[in-house]
């Protein structure tokens, strides 16, 4: 097979994979390498190292700085893409003939050049940005955050338009695709690229209950202490939180509890080896924007998920779930659930379903774009 070269622009360095976005991006690349094709890799370097991992994974990286500062969230365009503009990247992709993805709606400051060009193009949209920008303005306490948060998300809403000078647009989910098809009309539904190849789930049954997330981030915090004060706590059954940077406040209340312990900052192989034996993998969230990676990663690896209704709409993945949105559903199923054995049966639904969701069915897709 003839190897095809591709230009990408990630917001940021995509390695280490730690977080949504450069998860998405990092395996994104893994499985586009294993397709044939060589990237060449234009990252946002900001608060990032170069990585010698994508260096061997990719056929060329280059880094730029990420501006900052008041004079970028002056601007008329959003201060996500103002800040990466870099003055060298144009000269760097527009001198040849390949086709570029824009990983975001942050790094489509070159996507109308690009298309004047002539230059195949393809954009990733990990959220339709300003539904998400809005809702973090509503959930930002600060006045300052606040408004800067509110601000943005008028700027993405008109600065979204941009993606009409796409060929092609990559939705997250399908609920987002469908946004982007009905008002762009080129729309593809291409799921997160994630760390498991394969579904590896273990029959029977397991001895606690696990809550997963960034716990650094305020929207899981809150989440978190809300079941836990409602619900887990009033449960016997042992409850496991773990994740990254727990803070001070987070472990005092915790501590309140005596049947919860957190695990903080877990790494690849200890959060899979929780998820795998766990009984119950909880995953609640209060945006439905994009798909929640820690999602995809419980249903190839864990037993049962208990989900609220944002975690799973638009993803076409409910019915590998069960739901609950009030306490006293979330006490009644988990109780349930603790005490059902999960089956064979089960796994081969979870591997049915999740055959379009692996890393290799994404980069097939790309690749038939590119062609």
């Amino acid at each position: 097979m003839q190897l095809k070269k591709l230009h990408v622009i990630a917001f940021n360095i995509p390695f280490p994979a730690d977080y949504g976005g450069v998860i998405d991006i990092y395996y994104k690349l893994r499985a586009l390498k294993q397709a044939g094709i060589q990237v060449i890799l234009h990252c946002y370097a900001y608060g990032r190292k170069p990585s010698k991992e994508l260096e061997d994974i990719c056929f060329k990286v280059h880094y730029y700085h990420r501006n900052s500062g008041l004079a970028y969230f002056l601007k008329s365009d959003p201060y996500i893409v103002t800040t990466r503009n870099a003055n060298t990247m144009p000269k760097m992709i527009l001198g040849d003939g390949f086709p570029v993805l824009f990983e975001g709606l942050h790094s489509t400051a070159l996507l109308r050049p690009c298309a004047a060009a002539g230059k195949k193009t393809l954009v990733r949209a990990h959220n339709v940005e300003h539904v998400y920008y809005r809702a973090l303005s509503k959930s930002e306490s600060r006045f300052f955050q606040k408004a800067f948060l509110y601000a943005e998300s008028i700027k993405l809403r008109r600065y979204e338009e941009v993606l009409a000078y796409a060929d092609h647009i990559l939705g997250i989910s399908r609920a987002e695709t469908d946004y982007f098809r009905n008002k762009f009309g080129k729309a593809q539904f291409i799921p997160a690229f994630h760390r498991l190849e394969e579904v590896s789930i273990q029959t029977g049954t397991g001895n606690y209950i696990l809550f997963h997330g960034n716990l650094g981030v305020s929207e899981n915090f809150d989440i978190f202490l809300r079941i836990a004060k409602n619900v887990l706590s009033k449960t016997s059954h042992r409850v496991v939180v773990a994740g990254k940077n727990p803070n001070k406040q987070f472990l005092r209340k915790i501590a309140a509890w005596p049947n919860i312990e957190v695990i903080a900052n877990p790494t690849d192989e200890e959060m899979d080896d929780l998820i795998r034996n766990a009984q119950v993998n909880l995953l609640y969230t209060a945006q439905s924007t994009g798909i929640k990676l820690k999602l995809l990663h419980a249903l190839f690896g864990g037993r049962h998920c208990l989900v609220n209704r944002e975690m799973v709409e638009g993803t076409g993945l409910a019915h590998l779930c069960t739901l609950a949105n009030r306490p006293e559903e979330m006490m009644n199923s988990l109780e349930v659930l603790m005490e059902l054995p999960f089956t064979i049966e089960q796994v081969r639904e979870r591997k049915k379903t999740l055959q379009d969701f692996s890393n290799r069915a994404g980069a097939e897709k790309i690749l038939r774009l590119l062609d």
